[in-house]
């Protein structure tokens, strides 16, 4: 079997072995073999795999309709709209449902683009923003030369002097390059890019300033939604009202579905030729089934709330950690960054691939970035007692056996 995945392009680095089950956060490979699954999926299944109320109403939209063509709307597609608008924080009343965060941030940006006539991205300097397209390039994982992908004051503390040293910044963005800007885009925590966040004093006069100036805002929710970064969306850290939030990852726990909100008032500057986007699976009803159900765990089983204490259990482990070839630990709710520093005789990438497959021979996924230096956890907001016991056990002893 394992012969068989030479008939897969190499996109990115696969593990040995092939997973074939998965039920909350463990999955289980061609072996029987369980593995505590501490990045859920792709920092996708917040409910952790197959939550049963979301595969029981997948299963009921499958038996009625999976997909129909797309100049027609369901039942479903509309009680989903209706479910998501009112589970954001502010007021939006536009919406639609695509597959993708990478194509939902695609959407937004040309979206933005045409309301506004203009072509230029803002982002962050170590912003991810999509896989393809416009939104690749303006990510730190493009090679494109930019100047408006920008630095940034990392802090949380309310009371902080970063506008002492970056004023400047904002004041060069709004003299230069605010009359070409289409938006901003803000991913509220970098998680690709190293787990870091913004200081909240800066984001807020960035985007107080930029919007009053008639510059869009797009939130880029695809990874810091639905409790990830312990509120409901990660730009509530921040004192904005973004123009657009794009969903993703956790809106579907697991399966493809994303999608974008926004306000009519901005839908009625576009006329029909600019705003047309057919897409085979737009709005498809199963997917939008997903995300309705989505939604609907999290408000009814309290799901945000009652994950603060593990929250809390995770950060109190990590602080505790003391080794060498830890330089620092960064945190964002659900969000867990171990930045790993070389030791004598080690580098960063050693370390980093050790830790990792030892882990992963005891039962524990976790992520890696090597060009980041990082361990990475985003497990499940569902997590148990018992599983965050198993992990604090596993961890510990493959950190004391690093040489």
């Amino acid at each position: 079997m394992i012969k068989m995945t030479a008939l897969i392009l190499k996109t990115n680095d696969f593990e040995s072995i092939l997973i074939t089950k998965a039920q909350d956060s463990w999955v289980w490979d061609t072996d029987g073999k369980k593995y505590l699954d501490c990045v859920s999926g792709t920092w996708t299944c917040n409910l952790g795999h197959k939550h049963s109320k979301v595969l029981q109403d997948m299963k009921k939209q499958m038996d009625d309709i999976i997909h129909r063509c797309m100049r027609f709307h369901t039942p479903t597609t509309l009680k989903a709209a209706e479910q998501v608008l009112n589970f954001l924080p502010n007021k939006y009343d536009k919406i639609t449902f695509l597959n993708s965060g990478s194509e939902a941030m695609e959407f937004a940006i040309s979206f933005a683009r045409n309301v506004r006539d203009k072509t230029k991205i803002l982002s962050l300097k170590d912003s991810y923003l999509g896989a393809f397209g416009v939104a690749k390039e303006s990510s730190y994982t493009s090679t494109k030369a930019s100047k408006l992908k920008i630095p940034y004051p990392e802090c949380d503390s309310a009371n902080c002097n970063c506008l002492d040293d970056f004023d400047t910044l904002i004041d060069h963005i709004m003299e230069n390059y605010s009359s070409e800007l289409a938006c901003f885009v803000l991913e509220p925590i970098m998680v690709s890019g190293g787990i870091h966040k913004a200081c909240n004093k800066f984001i807020s006069k960035l985007c107080r300033q930029l919007q009053n100036v008639g510059v869009l805002v797009i939130a880029n929710e695809v990874t810091t939604g639905f409790g990830r970064s312990g509120l409901r969306f990660g730009h509530q850290h921040f004192d904005i009202n973004p123009d657009i939030v794009v969903m993703g990852k956790a809106l579907g726990n697991g399966y493809p579905v994303s999608a974008i909100a926004t306000r009519s008032a901005l839908e009625s500057k576009l006329s029909h030729s600019n705003y047309y986007y057919a897409q085979s699976h737009q709005l498809d009803p199963l997917g939008t089934a997903v995300a309705n159900s989505v939604v609907g765990v999290f408000k009814d089983e309290q799901i945000i709330e009652k994950s603060q204490d593990k929250i809390k259990q995770f950060n109190t482990f990590f602080k505790s950690l003391s080794y060498p070839f830890i330089k620092e630990v960064r945190s964002y709710g659900m969000i867990f960054g171990i930045q790993i520093q070389p030791v004598e005789g080690k580098t960063c990438k050693e370390l980093i691939l050790e830790i990792k497959d030892a882990l992963l021979e005891e039962g524990v996924l976790i992520g890696i970035s090597l060009g980041k230096e990082l361990l990475r956890l985003l497990p499940s907001l569902t997590i148990t007692d018992d599983d965050l016991e198993f992990f604090k056990k596993k961890f510990v002893k493959v950190l004391d056996k690093v040489e």
